[in-house]
């Protein structure tokens, strides 16, 4: 019997293209969600956020900034609504977010996973044009954003099941080579 349903992970580093790739799959794909983990992160004023040492300001770049649990149980309903629809339709959920490959338990339910690389002055020049709350102190990127990227990055090194995306290549070419690997998959799940 197929399978109705598949979940795509799409994660790189901050202002990587994510979340544009993302709205572009769910536009080439029918039948898709998408679910972001920017909407799990923690009241600024939450106990649990961990403080930048010497600094009076949350690391935001954490696990333990982001209600994972809550997320994980969020996909699991998706899950099960999409095993109870029957399989006339394939239903895709495409989670963006800079750690979803972090969390064990969210990261084995994937069943593509896609990380968008860019070089730091890049992430620093998309990052400064935006507006995040709280904002960003002038030092946060130099010494949390970047440090953390690379230290979140080396802990997925031993995943070998993702695949890196250069996301300085056109952004077309980027998400026609999503959408092709997942054409494969759900071509596989239908023989």
């Amino acid at each position: 019997m197929a399978r109705n349903y598949f979940l795509i992970g799409i994660s790189g580093t901050t202002n990587s293209g994510k979340t544009t790739a993302v709205k572009k799959l769910c536009a080439t794909f029918p039948g898709a969600t998408a679910m972001c983990q920017d909407f799990y992160f923690l009241d600024p004023r939450d106990e649990r956020l961990e403080m930048v040492p010497q600094r009076d300001h949350a690391n935001w770049e954490k696990l333990s900034a982001m209600d994972m649990k809550s997320m994980v149980n969020h996909v699991h309903k998706w899950i099960q609504n999409q095993q109870t629809k029957g399989n006339n339709s394939t239903s895709f959920l495409f989670i963006e977010g800079i750690l979803i490959f972090n969390y064990g338990p969210l990261a084995r339910l994937f069943d593509k996973k896609y990380f968008i690389t860019i070089d730091k002055q890049t992430c620093k020049d998309r990052r400064s044009e935006r507006v995040y709350i709280p904002a960003d102190p002038p030092w946060y990127f130099e010494e949390v954003v970047w440090p953390m990227y690379n230290l979140n990055l080396q802990e997925l090194r031993e995943q070998n099941d993702i695949c890196f995306l250069n996301g300085a290549q056109d952004h077309g070419k980027l998400v026609n080579t999503i959408q092709e690997d997942i054409n494969v998959l759900l071509n596989k799940s239908q023989s």
